[in-house]
């Protein structure tokens, strides 16, 4: 990504990153339609799982973020034919990863069902979340290493490769939820399990790939050969962590928000499923934004590792503006087709109604959320992640979290309209972010990172 027009080189590997979230998102999809359509309960499915997720990705947050600040670092060695630092930080990465996993699997177990207490869970919904978190945490090693892969291969800039491994789970994935809650009738309990058994296939094959291909390293399967750098750890964990306090703290307001929406759950049953359910439309439609941004996170570590600082400015105006006709795209194609959207999850009415009643309020907007993302991923392609960390902060902390509760005891007969909270936190936190870039300070210090690891 280091020569070349910088729209195609986006456009060439945004493409097969686009393709695999497609695939992961028309799992997630099929996975909630499956649950809603034959599993019992299905609708308390569906609403366990959107409950569910902001608690495994609260306690997974730190590691992935680690992880990405691992791909970043790879990418940055690559940019700069730096094969000695691939390896050291390739087995760095693993071997913490995977030992850092066994207490996160304890920990795990012990809170998430006092945490679904916390946030107000009941019912079908609180034994059907604890379930499904207690199957995903005995599983995260699988999930680690799948994604540790797919962050290695990234970093090279190769994602067709990660397309294929995804898709190798994506497939399991779907022919397990049919086996389990077809066949064998496992409810929530076997849609964990099929998850997991798929990621761990997919890893496999991960490791299987790197070590055949001459890629200039090798994952060892004997952990004792795998060496730590610490010195290395430090600056993945510099880069890396800000990431994963941001996605930490998304989780912690996700879950005050969950509150909310469990609280008025129970006074208008149905409205925890709707938004769940649109959370699914919503996620399936930013793909191809999430691909932009993090097409443009391996653009700007290549380039600021061959020391292409002007070049990288160009990749990040031409992504922003792909961003925002894209996002324009996705609204006017969303829209017209809500009601269909939802309902192919339930048909419950008042569950597509509160659905619709969230696309209605964030789509319109989903282009600062746009902008928002590729400057964000742009800073921590450089290696600047504080102000990222420092935006998200302010948005959900000062904005999204306080307006959403404000909303619902002003308007208590329009319960959607706590959704128009999002907004306020996507404009809030877009101005420091977007101050910082414009500065143009990111382009000294990550120079003085590339040089200071050469």
């Amino acid at each position: 990504m280091t020569t070349g027009s910088p729209l195609k080189l986006i456009f060439r590997f945004a493409l097969p990153l686009l393709a695999g979230n497609l695939l992961q998102q028309v799992y997630s999809i099929t996975d909630t339609i499956i649950v809603g359509n034959f599993a019992d309960h299905g609708d308390d499915c569906i609403a366990a799982i959107g409950v569910a997720s902001p608690i495994l990705f609260l306690m997974t947050s730190l590691f992935f973020g680690i992880g990405q600040g691992a791909s970043i670092i790879i990418a940055q060695f690559y940019g700069a034919d730096d094969k000695d630092g691939i390896k050291r930080a390739v087995d760095t990465i693993y071997l913490f990863l995977f030992l850092a996993s066994i207490p996160l699997t304890a920990i795990g177990l012990l809170v998430c069902k006092r945490i679904l207490v916390a946030i107000s869970a009941e019912g079908l919904i609180l034994e059907y979340a604890g379930a499904y978190l207690s199957i995903m945490f005995l599983g995260i090693t699988a999930s680690f290493g799948f994604n540790l892969n797919s962050g290695i291969l990234n970093g090279f800039g190769n994602s067709k490769i990660s397309l294929l491994f995804l898709g190798i789970s994506v497939t399991t994935n779907i022919a397990l939820d049919f086996l389990f809650l077809l066949v064998f009738k496992m409810g929530i309990t076997g849609v964990a399990i099929a998850t997991i058994t798929a990621q761990f296939t997919a890893f496999i094959f991960g490791i299987i790939h790197i070590n055949r291909k001459n890629y200039g390293f090798k994952i060892s399967y004997n952990i004792k050969k795998l060496n730590l750098d610490f010195k290395l750890l430090k600056n993945i964990a510099r880069i890396g962590l800000p990431g994963g306090i941001q996605n930490m703290l998304f989780s912690v307001g996700f879950m005050f928000l969950f509150n909310l929406i469990n609280t008025i759950n129970a006074a208008n049953p149905g409205f925890t499923t709707g938004f769940t359910s649109a959370q699914r439309i919503d996620a399936f439609a930013f793909l191809p934004i999430m691909s932009f941004a993090a097409a443009v996170t391996t653009f700007v570590g290549q380039n600021i590792g061959a020391g292409n600082l002007e070049r990288v400015k160009k990749g990040v105006r031409t992504t922003c503006i792909i961003g925002v006709i894209s996002s324009l795209l996705i609204c006017a194609i969303v829209l017209p087709f809500s009601s269909n959207l939802i309902g192919l999850f339930t048909d419950t009415p008042e569950v597509i109604k509160f659905g619709q009643g969230y696309l209605f309020r964030i789509m319109p907007f989903i282009w600062i959320l746009a902008v928002h993302f590729i400057i964000s991923n742009s800073l921590r392609g450089a290696g600047q992640s504080m102000i990222p960390l420092l935006g998200s902060f302010i948005g959900l902390w000062f904005a999204r979290i306080p307006a959403a509760y404000l909303i619902a005891r002003l308007t208590p007969d329009t319960p959607e309209n706590i959704y128009f909270s999002f907004l306020a936190g996507w404009i809030l936190g877009l101005i420091p972010i977007m101050s910082y870039y414009i500065s143009g300070k990111w382009k000294a210090r990550a120079f003085q990172f590339v040089r200071k690891e050469q």
